[in-house]
C-alpha cells in the first residue's frame, strides 16, 4: 500500500470472527486511535475517534460472525487506512481503495484479501498497473446465482477451510504425501466454491 493524502473504500464486504475483530481493535489504539463500541445480539457499532475527525463503523452478526458492509468510508489518517487495510487482507475481505496523491489517483480491487487489478488513473490517462487472471468459468458461476443459501454458507466454508489447513500443516510435518495431496485438492475445491459464492 502507498501512502496518499486521503483514502477512500469503497464497496467494503467482509466476514469474520471475534478474534479477528479483537486484533483489528488492538491495531487501531497501537495506531493512536480512541476506539469506543457498542454491541448487542444484531450488530457491533464501532466509532474510531483520530485527530481528523471520528468514522462510525457498523457491523452486522451473522450466525456467530460479523459481517461489515459499507457502501463507501474514507480515512483520513494513513495509519488507521494502514490497519484498515492489513485488517481486509487478514480476513481475506473484499474493498476497491482509491488512493489520493498529488499526480492522480491509484484505484486497488481487492478480492479475498489480495489485489485482483490496480488502475493508476491521471487526468484523463488511464493505465492498468496489475489484473490477475480469472479462472472461473460460466458454469460455476451460474450454479453460484442458484444458490439462494450463500450467506448461511460462507461462515461454514471457511471454518472447513480453516479445519483443511489445519490437517495439511499436520500432514505436512508428518510427511504424509497421500494426505498432502487429498488435503490440496480439497482446499482447491473449498476455494473454488468460496470465490462462487462471494463472487
Amino acid at each position: 500500500m502507498q501512502d496518499g493524502n486521503e483514502l477512500e473504500y469503497c464497496n467494503l464486504s467482509v466476514w469474520f470472527d471475534r478474534e479477528t475483530l479483537h486484533a483489528m481493535l488492538q491495531l487501531l489504539v497501537n495506531a493512536g486511535a480512541t476506539v469506543t463500541w457498542k454491541e448487542d445480539k444484531e450488530q457491533f457499532l464501532l466509532l474510531v475517534c483520530t485527530q481528523d475527525g471520528t468514522s462510525e463503523w457498523r457491523l452486522q452478526r451473522v450466525n456467530g460472525v460479523y459481517k461489515w458492509q459499507q457502501p463507501d468510508c474514507s480515512v483520513s489518517d494513513t495509519r488507521i487506512a494502514l490497519v484498515l487495510y492489513r485488517f481486509i487482507q487478514r480476513a481475506k475481505g473484499h474493498v476497491i481503495v482509491k488512493m489520493f496523491h498529488g499526480s492522480g489517483l491509484l484505484v486497488k480491487h481487492i478480492r479475498y484479501g489480495e489485489a485482483v487489478r490496480i488502475v493508476e488513473i491521471k487526468g484523463a490517462e488511464k493505465k492498468v498497473i496489475y489484473e490477475k487472471a480469472c479462472s472461473v468459468t460460466m458454469d460455476q458461476v451460474i450454479a453460484a446465482l442458484k444458490r439462494r443459501d450463500a450467506e448461511e454458507r460462507i461462515p461454514v466454508l471457511r471454518l472447513e477451510l480453516d479445519y483443511e489447513l489445519a490437517t495439511l500443516y499436520d500432514a505436512l510435518h508428518a510427511k504424509d504425501k497421500a494426505q498432502i495431496r487429498r488435503s490440496t485438492e480439497r482446499l482447491k475445491q473449498l476455494r473454488r466454491e468460496m470465490l462462487l459464492l462471494e463472487a
